[in-house]
């Protein structure tokens, strides 16, 4: 949930505590004004013999439960998705809260077990319907049978896998895919038409682009910064920590204030091979290829290949990811698209743009 909604929720939920107060310590019963109308209404109801069953002490217990369903919905949009039984719960201490209140200090407010159990069920109740809502929402979508010409990587929807933990803070693109077992934290901005394999990670406030690919167990952690069409192979890992330690110099387990966090940021077009390490604080060019393995250390220029540990330039690479071969004239071309490129003070740009 964003900032702006969360805010909105709590100033929803503060109202209604504020009611909730104001019906449960009221001195004498609010339904008093409507005591010949209900009377009335069950006198009516009594002539039918299917409603000829129906007491005040049922009409009551209904209203109970009505009362409380706002009260398990607010909670259950605050607290954690996988906490969201707190809120089903949070009716039984507010409820035996007021009844009890209502025993000890108002005399003409009659307390009630059964309204306990009444205004809990409707905790429940309310807490219950925003879980099937969430359920609803980030359950895989069907994929459309072969043969349909429907391309589902770009179709309206969003294919959110019922395993993938993704906080509610986190921004997801349309057609993005995330996979079993992956984790998008809070405040995670992931783009659109993306690919999140199985068990991937994505720190609290990582920003990924449109159109990327992370694989199968990527480590992309905060605050890492990927552009459009960037490719993290699988295992690889994005660091953070230039000076890793569980532990402060006094012994206690250091916590967010004892160190600043540095991120990788990672370039347009960029990619990165399978159980690459990239050491933050890093920029890895646009349209670079780090090699399956390498540890890099330090910046990749764009276009650039590196490979080992440490990780050292071996050549360059175009938009189509093949080696680059130079010509007689001394510029670099694309055996596959066949455009050149340039190479002045140890970068590459292309031909045109130089």
């Amino acid at each position: 949930m964003k900032t702006s909604a969360r805010h909105r929720v709590i100033m929803l939920l503060a109202a209604y505590l504020a009611a909730l107060a104001f019906i449960g310590f009221w001195p004498t019963p609010v339904d008093r004004p409507l005591a010949g109308f209900i009377a009335d209404a069950l006198a009516a109801l009594h002539e039918y013999p299917l409603t000829a069953g129906v007491e005040y002490k049922h009409v009551e217990s209904v209203a109970n439960v009505i009362l409380f369903v706002p009260l398990g919905l607010l909670v259950a949009l605050l607290v954690p998705v996988r906490r969201w039984w707190l809120a089903a719960m949070v009716g039984l201490p507010i409820s035996a809260l007021i009844e009890t209140v209502q025993f000890l200090a108002l005399s003409q407010r009659l307390a009630s077990p059964r309204d306990i159990a009444a205004n809990t069920l409707g905790a429940i109740l309310g807490a219950t319907a925003i879980r099937l809502a969430r359920i609803q929402w980030r359950a895989p979508k069907t994929m459309p049978p072969p043969g349909t010409g429907t391309d589902y990587g770009r179709s309206d929807m969003k294919n959110i896998a019922q395993t993938a933990d993704v906080a509610e803070t986190a921004s997801i693109g349309d057609h993005t895919r995330i996979w079993h077992l992956a984790q998008v934290r809070e405040d995670a901005v992931v783009g659109s038409n993306c690919n999140v394999g199985r068990g991937a990670y994505i720190g609290p406030g990582v920003r990924v682009g449109d159109n990327c690919k992370l694989q199968n167990y990527a480590l992309v952690y905060e605050p890492a910064r990927l552009a459009d069409g960037v490719f993290v192979g699988p295992a690889a890992v994005l660091t953070n920590d230039l000076h890793p330690r569980a532990i402060t110099p006094e012994g206690n387990l250091k916590g967010s204030d004892d160190w600043e966090a540095v991120g990788v940021h990672v370039g347009k077009g960029a990619s990165i091979g399978a159980r690459a390490v990239c050491i933050a604080p890093v920029v890895i060019g646009d349209w670079a290829t780090v090699a399956a393995g390498a540890v890099v250390t330090k910046d990749v220029p764009a276009y650039a290949v590196v490979v080992g540990v440490p990780a050292r330039q071996t050549g360059w690479v175009g938009e189509a990811g093949h080696p680059l071969k130079q010509d007689d004239g001394g510029t670099w071309q694309c055996p596959v698209t066949g455009r050149r490129y340039v190479e002045a003070d140890g970068q590459l740009l292309p031909a045109e743009t130089s």
